[in-house]
C-alpha cells in the first residue's frame, strides 16, 4: 500500500481533486506514472467530495484508473445529519464564514443552503444538498449498481474506530505498525466558549469590512485564543431536543432510502445505539453575567485590532487587493 503523503508527495490529492473538477487529467497520469512501493495507490482528502458527486467525474476517474491498471475502489464516511450539521457549523464559524446563530445555520441547512460556498469549483457546480445523502450522493449509488466499488461507512460516535473501520474496508489489518499522526495535524475544534467569540468577532469582521479570506492562517485564531486563555470546554452541541426532532424528522424518508442502497439495512440499523446524538444535552456557552459579556466583547475586539494590525503591516499585491475590494463591494 503506498499512502499519497499531502505534504510532501506530487502531485497533492487536493490538486487531483481540482484536476478531476477542470475535467483535465495531466497530472493523474504523472500520478499513475510514479513507480508506488506496493500494488495500491490511496488517496485521501476533502476536496474530493465535489467531482466524486459529477456523473462526468467519476466516469472519468474509472477511465483513468481502469487504463493504468488499477480498479478504483471510492471508500466514504457517513455522519448522521446531527452530527455533520453541528460540525459544520463550528468548521465554518471558526474560519469566520457567517455570524449566524446555530438555529440560522439549520434552517438554511434544511433548505440546502450553505454559508460561503463557491457556487462552481471548475467546470461543476457545487451541489448545496449535502446533507441529503439519497441525493447527494445518488450519482455514486448509480455508479455502484453499475458495477464500481463503493463503500459508505457509518461514522458513529462510540462505535468502532473509523480508522479500524476504514482499514478493514481496504483489506489492511489495523495491528500493523502504522506510523502515528502527529498532534500538529489533529483536527481540534473549539469549545463552547470558542464557538461563542468566533461568532462575535465574524460579526465584527464584518461590520469592519475584513474578508476571512484575506486574514492569514484564519482558521488557528480562535484555537489559539483558548490555548491563550486556559479554556478547557466541553464541545459545542448546538441542538435542544425540539430541534433535534425536526432535523431528523426532515431527512427521516430519504435517510430510510439511502440506508437501504448502502447497506442493505435501515437507517436506525446503520447508526445504531451506539450513536448518541439524539441524546445529547445541549452545551453551549452563555456568558451569565454583564461582566463575563463585557470581558468576552473584549476579546474579540483585541483579537479584531490584532488582525487590523496584521494587515496593515503586510502589502498586498495587486490582484489580492482587488479580490478584497471585490469582497467588500467597493
Amino acid at each position: 500500500m503506498s499512502l499519497q503523503d499531502p505534504l510532501v508527495d506530487r502531485p497533492k490529492p487536493k490538486k487531483l481533486a481540482a484536476e478531476l473538477c477542470k475535467r483535465r487529467c495531466k497530472r493523474w497520469t504523472s500520478f499513475f506514472k510514479q513507480q508506488p512501493n506496493g500494488p495500491h495507490r490511496l488517496l485521501s482528502a476533502e476536496q474530493f467530495a465535489v467531482p466524486l458527486t459529477d456523473p462526468d467525474c467519476i466516469r472519468q476517474l474509472e477511465a483513468m484508473a481502469d487504463e493504468a491498471g488499477y480498479e478504483l475502489h471510492i471508500v466514504i464516511f457517513i455522519r448522521s445529519q446531527l452530527d455533520y450539521i453541528n460540525s459544520r457549523y463550528i468548521y465554518s464559524l471558526r474560519r469566520f464564514y457567517h455570524h449566524q446563530t446555530f438555529e440560522q445555520f439549520v434552517e438554511d441547512a434544511l433548505k440546502g443552503q450553505l454559508q460561503n460556498e463557491k457556487s462552481k469549483r471548475g467546470k461543476i457546480k457545487r451541489r448545496q444538498d449535502v446533507f441529503d445523502f439519497w441525493n447527494y450522493f445518488q450519482p455514486l449509488l448509480n455508479a455502484k449498481d453499475k458495477g464500481l466499488k463503493v463503500s459508505f461507512l457509518p461514522f458513529r460516535q462510540g462505535g468502532r474506530d473509523p480508522f479500524e473501520q476504514f482499514m478493514l474496508t481496504i483489506n489492511l489489518s489495523p495491528e500493523l505498525p502504522w506510523k502515528p499522526c502527529p498532534k500538529k495535524h489533529y483536527n481540534r475544534s473549539p469549545g463552547t466558549r470558542g464557538v461563542w467569540l468566533a461568532r462575535v468577532l465574524s460579526q465584527l469582521l464584518r461590520e469592519n469590512r475584513i474578508s476571512p479570506k484575506t486574514i492569514e492562517n484564519s482558521s488557528r485564531i480562535i484555537l489559539n485564543e483558548e490555548r491563550r486563555q486556559l479554556w478547557r470546554d466541553p464541545s459545542f452541541w448546538g441542538y435542544s431536543r425540539k430541534l433535534t426532532k425536526k432535523v431528523t424528522r426532515h431527512f427521516k424518508a430519504n435517510n430510510a432510502k439511502f440506508a437501504e442502497a448502502a447497506w442493505n439495512c435501515s437507517w436506525d440499523e446503520a447508526f445504531s445505539i451506539t450513536n448518541k446524538a439524539h441524546h445529547r444535552r445541549r452545551s453551549v456557552y452563555a456568558p451569565g453575567s454583564i461582566e463575563n459579556e463585557i470581558r468576552m466583547h473584549a476579546i474579540a475586539h483585541r483579537l479584531l485590532s490584532r488582525i487590523k494590525r496584521q494587515q496593515s503591516l503586510v502589502p498586498a499585491p495587486p490582484l489580492r487587493r482587488l479580490i478584497e475590494l471585490i469582497s467588500q463591494g467597493r
